[in-house]
């Protein structure tokens, strides 16, 4: 009985994936005709053609479609390999690699990393900062076991993503006592008030641009920052008054240096905090754990929950 070859299925499934062999043969660095002749192999072992060429042009066959689609989960379930073997403990802890999109409000990030390494014995925790390509490269390649996220995500690749929304946090205003003391009556206080806006891609930047509009204010924007705890910052020292979430400003010291703005608390602006994973066929033992212990830890902040009076 036939054995197949994996190096001839991982050539077959680079030149497919990269559209021909030219490209291929630089990827891993063979000659073209040792590709080509590889490549043949292959199809004579398994009696099929492939590829037909067209125009000077490979195209895959129904049956190179078919192959293709089975060297997709071969090499995905490689992967997964590899990381189980990874995270599996060598001394007495598991490890856990942990994406975070860049601009997430980093208390959300403080607080994740609080639930993963609750308890030390068991954890060892890798970070890795990014952008939305770059993180779901990392899960597409099994390089990350969960991304923390302000915005649910969706892979082009193969293999399904699970945007576990952990909670929706209300929005406030918050400023410096000083600054707070001057916006008594809303929403007309906040007109020409001084403030530190958020700026694309972050999902809050849309909501209060459409509340300000709506209460018909005209904000002096002294700044649009992406980074959540610069913005507090900002905030904290007095330039102006900062849209921020609850949590945000809850958890953050000093804990009274900000003040929250009465009616902002109405302002029906949320942010949204997701735990993405990948579909696999061993999920990481401290993933499930970690949605639920971070959920927890936000419960008492989740508009949800609050509207049922939890």
């Amino acid at each position: 009985m036939y054995s197949i070859n994996y190096h001839h299925l991982q050539y077959f499934y680079t030149i497919a994936k990269e559209g021909g062999i030219s490209k291929a043969s630089k990827i891993l660095y063979l000659a073209q005709s040792t590709l080509s002749a590889q490549l043949k192999l292959l199809e004579a072992s398994l009696g099929r053609k492939l590829f037909e060429r067209k125009n000077r042009r490979l195209f895959l066959t129904d049956d190179g479609r078919l192959v293709l689609n089975y060297a997709e989960s071969i090499f995905e379930m490689g992967r997964e390999l590899e990381d189980a073997i990874r995270d599996r403990p060598r001394v007495g802890r598991i490890a856990i690699q942990v994406g975070i999109l860049n601009a997430t409000p980093r208390a959300f990030g403080h607080a994740l990393l609080e639930c993963v390494l609750k308890d030390t014995t068991l954890a060892h925790v890798a970070v890795q900062e990014g952008s939305l390509s770059e993180l779901l490269t990392g899960l597409d390649q099994q390089k990350l076991d969960v991304v923390l996220s302000d915005v649910s995500m969706r892979s082009p690749e193969q293999g399904e993503l699970f945007n576990n929304l952990i909670c929706k946090i209300p929005v406030i205003l918050a400023a410096a006592p000083h600054l707070a003391k001057r916006c008594r009556k809303l929403p007309a206080d906040l007109n020409k008030v001084p403030f530190i806006l958020p700026s694309l891609p972050s999902q809050v930047y849309h909501q209060i641009q459409d509340a300000l509009a709506l209460w018909n204010i005209q904000p002096n924007v002294i700044a649009e920052v992406q980074d959540v705890e610069l913005a507090r910052r900002l905030a904290l020292a007095g330039h102006g008054i900062a849209p921020l979430n609850e949590f945000t400003v809850a958890s953050s010291l000093p804990r009274r240096g900000l003040r929250v703005i009465g009616a902002s608390r109405a302002m029906g602006i949320y942010e949204s905090v997701f735990l993405v994973t990948r579909k696999r066929k061993w999920q990481n033992p401290l993933v499930d754990r970690l949605i639920k212990n971070f959920r927890a830890r936000l419960h008492k902040y989740d508009a949800a929950e609050k509207a049922k009076g939890g």
